[in-house]
């Protein structure tokens, strides 16, 4: 998965930041599965957890380069 929320597993850890408040504060019990998995979410969601932990999109996800095959230049 190119895309992985690491980060924000970091940020919520050092802020004391649980996933039992993100859900109080109407993530959906899903979408936190999906971000325990790096699984994608939308926008929308991103935009909401920014506004719960008071960060921006970058402290909470990050893009991991696959690996090009062996022949590519």
């Amino acid at each position: 998965m190119p895309i992985s929320f690491r980060p924000m597993r970091e940020y919520m850890a050092k802020n004391n930041i649980s996933y039992y408040r993100l859900g109080n504060e109407g993530v959906d019990a899903q979408t936190l599965q999906r971000i325990r998995h790096d699984r994608p979410i939308t926008t929308t969601t991103l935009g909401l957890l920014c506004e719960i932990m008071n960060c921006q999109p970058g402290d909470l996800v990050e893009y991991i380069r696959e690996q090009p095959p062996h022949d590519a230049k």
